[in-house]
């Protein structure tokens, strides 16, 4: 393998995602991936049924997940070891205490006390007049001082919002500036294009509308779905450091439940 898939949500991310673990996981054996990482927002709850598919397929489960912090850029957040898991999982249920059921308040000061980590800095969807958004570098430069050395990457993804080569080309030049590394990452949300139209349908319960009015708040193309290597290898082919990386950050990852 040449690439491997670090960001995905499932539904266990409630309303947002449009597949089941289990076909994440069967649809990335089909892809011939050995091995893909489930990152639900800001929860768990849907590793064991992602441990159990791929443990009858065969691929390696990387456990992680997707911080939505209250006062920074989200996160991936992926345990190493065991050490590295029990302080995620208790940073969960410190989030999950100070809220109301079914949400988690995170902040970064929260994420700086985890360790035997790797984490990924959720890149924008698009430029602010050309430039990286001034929240997004503030952030990053933050996580840079804080996260220890080797431990942090800068995700690019291609949303195809028109400015996809620009703002690949924005992270790069941000992650040789601070002497990060970079990984490419697909955000997906379902395991085929053809669920794009239940996403959608999720997406309206969620907001509380119809897909007649739901205007920008639907995902704008059915480009969120579990790609084949090659075709990762396609789209990122003028950073080949950042598919690289997805093979260094799942070597590094060795916890198991």
């Amino acid at each position: 393998m040449k690439y491997v898939e670090l960001q995905v949500t499932t539904n266990y991310t409630f309303l947002v995602g449009g597949s089941h673990p289990g076909e994440i996981i069967t649809e990335a054996a089909k892809l011939g991936y050995s091995a893909i990482a489930i990152t639900d927002r800001n929860t768990l709850a849907g590793m064991v049924r992602a441990y159990a598919a791929a443990k009858q397929t065969g691929i390696k489960l990387i456990i992680g997940c997707r911080l939505d912090l209250t006062d920074g850029v989200s996160l991936l957040v992926y345990p190493k070891n065991l050490e590295g898991y029990g302080d995620l999982c208790a940073l969960l249920t410190t989030g999950n205490r100070r809220t109301e059921k079914g949400k988690c308040l995170l902040r970064k000061e929260d994420v700086y006390g985890l360790k035997a980590c790797k984490f990924i800095v959720v890149p924008p969807s698009t430029l602010e007049e050309r430039a990286l958004p001034e929240h997004y570098r503030k952030c990053v430069l933050e996580y840079a001082e804080r996260f220890s050395a080797g431990s942090m990457y800068l995700a690019m993804s291609r949303y195809y919002l028109g400015d996809d080569t620009q703002l690949l080309y924005r992270i790069n030049e941000l992650a040789d500036e601070i002497g990060c590394p970079i990984v490419a990452v697909n955000d997906v949300h379902y395991h085929s294009a053809e669920r794009r139209q239940l996403q959608d349908v999720l997406t309206c319960i969620r907001e509380k509308c119809t897909i007649q009015n739901a205007g920008f708040r639907l995902l704008p193309n059915a480009e969120r779905h579990l790609k084949a290597e090659k075709e990762m290898e396609r789209l990122f082919r003028q950073y080949p450091k950042a598919l690289q990386s997805t093979i260094d950050i799942a070597a590094a990852c060795q916890f198991s439940l």
